[in-house]
């Protein structure tokens, strides 16, 4: 994993102004939607435009090189459903992708360590081959502990699972997320870039960043998370014609802990994540900064 910059919009979707744009369109998608259906429901949508970079430890060789990851990129649109009742929200999101050189990744690259004059990438002529992508996520996370959402010192443990299936990826995952300090938002937790992750809006006046009385908030977290990996076309290689490709091992953990600032309608965490190996002959587990932005209108 070398980058990843993800951009999203959500807005809430209520019944009595469905003719509205986006809501148009996704209206009568989401109502029908086989999530529970009770008066206190309160449903978003999201929409997102992303990219992720994946090279081998060594970008100076210009040959492939066996026994690392292969070079890869994908561009992405993918829109989500979340319904929340309580402490509880599910998400049904949809990926749409290109993987190969039409996702404009190996560009991307050259033109950043070019404006870092850092080492030019030289293998991108053995990236994998275009290939569109299409993946559906279903997710689950569910607040088991909270307090503190009206003010003050305050906690929540948030338990998600849930998986994705497609031409990209294909795995289960469980994980837990502890946040503690002043002020929390009222979300369902920090991750990394990954599918499902897109939505981390105030809800309703618990949240600090609606409410007149809480202006400011910071807390500490630490995110554990789990996959069972079945498929993951960035090691396995290309689906439908021969690629480079590695063997990828069946489960892969993400741990990450940071710090998360809320200052009015805006919240910012940073965070460090460590990686577990994803492939056999990977020479060490990955470690990387993560940094998310948001803001509540």
């Amino acid at each position: 994993y070398t980058s990843g910059l993800k951009l999203t919009w959500s807005s809430a979707v209520r019944d009595d102004y469905p003719d509205v744009w986006p809501h148009r369109w996704f209206y009568p998608v989401i109502r029908y939607l086989p999530f529970e259906k009770t008066p206190d429901r309160r449903r978003n949508i999201s929409v997102s435009l992303g990219q992720n970079i994946y090279t081998p430890l060594d970008i100076e060789a210009e040959e492939v090189i066996e026994d690392d990851r292969p070079y890869a990129g994908i561009s992405y649109f993918s829109f989500g459903f979340h319904n929340r009742i309580d402490r509880d929200m599910d998400t049904l999101e949809m990926v749409l992708g290109i993987v190969g050189p039409s996702s404009y990744a190996e560009e991307c690259q050259e033109a950043v360590h070019n404006i870092f004059d850092d080492i030019d990438p030289k293998g991108w002529d053995n990236q994998l081959d275009n290939e569109p992508v299409l993946n559906i996520i279903y997710e689950h996370k569910k607040k088991i502990t909270q307090s503190g959402l009206a003010g003050g010192f305050g906690h929540d443990l948030i338990l998600n699972t849930g998986g994705t299936l497609g031409n990209a990826m294909i795995f289960y995952n469980l994980g837990l997320n502890l946040r503690l300090g002043w002020n929390l938002p009222d979300d369902f937790g920090n991750y990394p870039i990954r599918p499902a992750s897109a939505i981390n809006a105030a809800f309703d006046a618990k949240d600090p960043r609606y409410s007149a009385q809480n202006q400011i908030g910071i807390y500490l977290f630490a995110t554990t998370e789990g996959r069972a990996v079945m498929h993951n076309i960035f090691l396995d290689g290309n689906t439908f014609t021969d690629s480079h490709s590695v063997d990828s091992k069946p489960v892969v953990a993400d741990c990450m802990g940071g710090l998360g600032i809320i200052a009015g309608p805006s919240q910012i965490y940073f965070a460090y994540v460590y990686r577990s190996k994803e492939f056999d002959d990977q020479e060490e587990s990955q470690k990387f900064g993560s940094i998310n932005i948001s803001y509540s209108f």
